[in-house]
């Protein structure tokens, strides 16, 4: 049963306000607890936001951090309409003549036969593909062409209508192009390749580069020109040659390097908004905020000229810490000293550079075990079980606080009532009749 009250009815007294103003301030230690539980928790906001950035800046020094990701090529076809190229890391600067004398082709064959429909079981006879041989009795021209897909004979097969009344035919296609393979049917589906012939001939794709002849059995070639991939898309006309030139990408090369220079910038601007926070002084960000601005004067033993980024025409603001980069001074050293540029960035053996440097740092800063935030999700985590608990007890205690003030009440106006019934008696006997 819940405990009784009479809200001041014997006293006068609001007895429910002055208990709510009392456990008000009870409860004012439990309110700092919850602003305290606030704190931590926007603290660790600020602390996964900064690890989303130094992320972001990690992401973007290791696009810098080995030969095959900083160094940067382009291929420009004179004709895609004719043939479009790409390069990789791996091409060298250039300049080629080419010819596209053919394409490459797949065979094809038709069957002399035509048939009314699909469906019907009727077809009995012997195909032979290449070195696979298929034995049909009583099946549709669906079934047959599905037996021939699943034999892995290097041809598949359709079927197309031609619009007569036995107009159902078997198409019969190579699966790789250049590539050639004799039929032989007998029974329902009579071919023989080997002594008629093919309905279309497998071709070879055939290019001249450079006065050089160049086959292959598919229309994408990757190995004419060391690293880069062309894709003939229609045949030259007769002694018609395109010029596809092969350069070093200074706009793909100059957006890296841009990419970590807005990405360092968004750090430090970051942690000048958190300047006036409470943990804005924190040494943890105090230190990484060094340890970057350390990093960018980093001298490299390259062997070469290139030695520091401040070379590539790398600027700080020493007002506000953030830094910028002059295209010009960056695209001359693109154009002239590529090797420089990329021993400085990937260092003389390959995993020493600045970018390395860097990305070797913002590994540890970012761990997911012992990063700056995993190791304040591991505080904030403890510090909310503790205070969580300590409201827990508080809590408890509030509440037997509170039962007792209310019985102490209770009793109080209990009291009074009986103090005011004995008054009224006492007073009704003294009063003359």
């Amino acid at each position: 049963m819940g405990q009784i009250t009479f809200g001041g009815l014997a006293s006068g007294l609001d007895t429910e306000a002055i208990i709510t103003a009392l456990m008000d301030v009870e409860r004012q230690p439990i309110n700092r607890l919850e602003e305290d539980k606030t704190y931590f928790k926007e603290e660790l906001n600020a602390y996964s936001e900064f690890d989303g950035k130094l992320s972001a800046l990690n992401d973007a020094i290791k696009e810098m951090d080995s030969l095959s990701e900083l160094s940067s090529y382009t291929a420009s076809s004179s004709n895609e309409g004719l043939l479009s190229a790409s390069a990789d890391s791996s091409a060298l600067p250039g300049v080629y003549s080419i010819e596209v004398v053919s394409l490459a082709e797949v065979q094809k064959d038709v069957s002399p036969e035509g048939f009314s429909d699909t469906d019907s079981k009727t077809l009995n006879g012997s195909l032979t593909i290449g070195e696979t041989t298929i034995e049909y009795i009583d099946v549709s021209l669906n079934e047959l062409a599905s037996l021939i897909n699943d034999s892995d004979s290097g041809v598949s097969a359709s079927i197309i209508n031609d619009g007569t009344e036995e107009g159902y035919r078997m198409i019969l296609s190579g699966d790789q192009a250049g590539v050639t393979t004799e039929i032989l049917g007998s029974g329902s589906i009579n071919i023989d390749t080997a002594t008629d012939g093919h309905t279309r001939n497998a071709v070879q794709a055939h290019i001249v580069v450079d006065n050089i002849d160049i086959y292959s059995n598919d229309n994408t070639i990757n190995s004419a020109i060391p690293g880069v991939t062309l894709d003939l898309l229609d045949l030259s006309s007769s002694g018609e040659t395109l010029t596809l030139k092969v350069a070093t990408d200074n706009e793909a090369i100059e957006q890296k390097v841009n990419q970590f220079v807005s990405s360092y910038n968004d750090i430090i601007n970051y942690l000048g908004e958190q300047k006036d926070a409470d943990w804005g002084n924190d040494s943890s960000f105090r230190s990484t905020k060094r340890k970057l601005q350390s990093l960018l004067t980093t001298q490299i033993d390259t062997g070469g000229s290139l030695t520091s980024l401040s070379q590539l025409g790398l600027k700080t603001d020493y007002k506000t810490g953030t830094i910028s980069i002059d295209s010009t001074s960056l695209n001359n050293i693109i154009d002239n000293d590529l090797e420089g540029l990329t021993t400085l960035f990937t260092g003389p053996n390959g995993d020493d550079g600045v970018a390395n440097m860097f990305g070797d740092y913002l590994d540890v800063r970012t761990d997911s075990v012992d990063g700056l935030y995993a190791v304040h999700q591991d505080s904030y985590d403890s510090n909310i079980k503790r205070i969580d608990n300590r409201i827990n007890s508080m809590e408890l205690r509030l509440i037997k606080k509170e039962d007792n003030l209310r019985a102490e009440y209770t009793a109080l106006e209990l009291l009074m009532s009986e103090m005011n019934a004995q008054t009224t008696y006492l007073n009704s006997i003294n009063t003359p009749s």
